[in-house]
């Protein structure tokens, strides 16, 4: 068993995500990002979706402890939209990523607002789940 299955899942994750994602939002915001780059590399767009995947804790120990067998995973998702876009775009998008994340059994630590900006609005979630070598998502 490789190790890298882990790096795999959380390619599925963000793909599930930015796929369904895009297929409920894109009609009403069409330029909507999702992304796993922190950084802005050309003009940004809005509503923006940030896939941040912190670091995965192993999980489900075996004897021999050659291989890793199940993660704790976290996954924080950061929604940034413009002052005039509002408030409540950035809540639509927030809670559509929640069931998102809930459809693939994620326990959730439900959007905050981030007021420290005064050009944008933003939410902060985390969504931490088990997942197992053989788990199918």
């Amino acid at each position: 068993m490789s190790n890298s299955w882990v790096f795999d899942r959380q390619t599925t994750i963000y793909s599930r995500i930015k796929a369904i994602g895009t297929s409920k939002l894109k009609k009403k915001y069409p330029d909507i990002n999702f992304t796993q780059d922190g950084r802005v590399v050309t003009s940004p767009k809005f509503p923006n979706v940030y896939i941040k995947f912190l670091q995965p804790m192993e999980s489900g120990k075996d004897l021999e402890g050659n291989g890793i067998n199940a993660v704790n995973l976290t996954v924080e998702i950061d929604v940034t939209v413009t002052q005039s876009m509002g408030m409540q775009v950035c809540n639509e998008v927030s809670w559509i990523i929640v069931d998102i994340l809930k459809e693939m059994c994620f326990d959730a630590q439900m959007p905050y607002f981030d007021a420290t900006s005064t050009e944008t609005y933003r939410t902060i979630a985390r969504y931490s789940r088990v997942i197992g070598y053989n788990d199918v998502l």
